[in-house]
């Protein structure tokens, strides 16, 4: 990736969008949890398995995507 001029001087603000984004991620995953919590179907041992295989579907795609585009 390059990085313009304006961008390598703004170090500090990238910094803190970066720490901004992972506050927020800790949110939107505890909100989340809370609300899948509340449902009855997601207390059973297939609903839990079914949860464990498509967040692993969906983690090996973003870290293929993101492999193939640092490659570039």
């Amino acid at each position: 990736m390059r990085w313009s001029h304006n961008a390598a001087m703004n170090k500090p603000m990238v910094l803190i969008s970066e720490v901004a984004l992972v506050i927020a991620g800790v949110f939107v995953f505890r909100g989340l949890w809370m609300l899948l919590d509340l449902l009855p179907a997601m207390h059973t041992a297939s609903a839990l398995w079914m949860s464990l295989v498509a967040g692993s579907a969906v983690t090996v795609w973003a870290l293929h995507c993101l492999i193939k585009q640092d490659a570039k």
